[in-house]
């Protein structure tokens, strides 16, 4: 699968260009805002060919798909133009600014029959999919508690803007949530602001099918330690996923059974591309484009994340015009 990517910023070059190349596309052309970043990034990751303008790329034809990192105010005008050229798009969270900007080009990707895939990867890591079959199983009931933790070193941009702090990166356990237990509705939320270190927000909801879900987020933790933490009951049997890498599955009259990735063995699958979701989530892409795979990250999808932390958002208002720093 041929592809250009749109983006040659930090996290597209930590995260994306290293994991299109993992997972087998062949990045043929890469687009950036000046040349020198373009031609830069190009001769980095070796796409033959490099733009400035997203529609110059798609004019020189020869690809199969896009995959798109930009601030979240650009997605809608670079998506549409793709969709309106009928080029399949991976792009990452986000994928846009508001659910209705989500749903306007989901409505313009259903009339161009383009799929759109939008990456919250971590619906792709596989200690996640391990989690999500073992919910799934017959023995384990319907979900009745769950809890997500997602943590981080202080941000300053986080600390300015309380909303954009949610969108950008909580948002991926609010996605994580719905994937795994549902639905999220009936909201309560507290924040603490520390001007001098960070934001803290917890979180207490229900999953439409009657579970009580809490949510703990802060940039007032550390990058060097554990960031995220996900524990799910049943009726009996529980599952966790500890710092993205290890899922340990806990059967009511069992012993715990542990998957981890095997570090020692210098395989693709044991890569923190893989581990982390992005090498598997741009794999479903390409399954998707191909029509071998329904597509489980569409826009519709990504719109109710976003709904769903809007909500987050409203419930946090007041306190943070109050407690924001000045």
């Amino acid at each position: 699968m041929r592809v250009g990517v749109v983006g040659a910023g930090r996290h597209a070059n930590n995260a994306l260009y290293p994991s299109v190349l993992e997972a087998g596309l062949d990045l043929v052309a890469v687009c950036a805002r000046t040349p020198e970043r373009a031609a830069l990034t190009a001769g980095r990751w070796g796409a033959p060919a490099h733009h400035t303008s997203v529609r110059d790329m798609l004019a020189a034809g020869g690809l199969d798909g896009v995959v798109v990192a930009v601030p979240s105010a650009a997605y809608r005008r670079i998506l549409a133009q793709c969709i309106e050229a009928r080029i399949p798009v991976f792009c990452e969270k986000p994928g846009g600014q508001t659910p209705s900007e989500l749903r306007e080009l989901a409505l313009l990707a259903t009339k161009t029959r383009t799929e759109v895939v939008v990456g919250y990867m971590k619906r792709f890591a596989p200690a996640y999919r391990a989690a999500r079959a073992a919910i799934e199983s017959v023995g384990f009931g319907a979900p009745s508690l769950a809890h997500f933790t997602f943590t981080m070193g202080r941000v300053d941009e986080y600390l300015a803007d309380l909303r954009h702090y949610l969108i950008d990166n909580p948002v991926h356990m609010i996605d994580l949530a719905r994937y795994l237990v549902g639905e999220i509705g009936d909201i309560s939320a507290v924040l603490n602001v520390v001007p001098t270190a960070g934001l803290g927000v917890s979180l207490v909801a229900r999953a439409e099918g009657g579970a009580t879900c809490s949510f703990d987020f802060c940039t007032t933790a550390s990058f060097t330690h554990r960031g995220e933490f996900v524990e799910v009951y049943g009726q009996g049997d529980s599952v966790q996923v500890d710092n993205v890498d290890t899922c340990t599955y806990r059967p009511a009259d069992g012993p715990a059974e542990v998957w981890r990735p095997n570090y020692t063995l210098p395989t693709p699958s044991n890569s923190s591309w893989s581990v982390m979701g992005f090498v598997p989530a741009l794999q479903h892409f390409r399954d998707v484009v191909a029509g071998s795979s329904g597509n489980r990250s569409d826009l519709e999808s990504a719109a109710r994340t976003l709904e769903t932390t809007e909500l987050i958002w409203q419930r946090l208002e007041s306190s943070w015009s109050a407690l924001r720093p000045e």
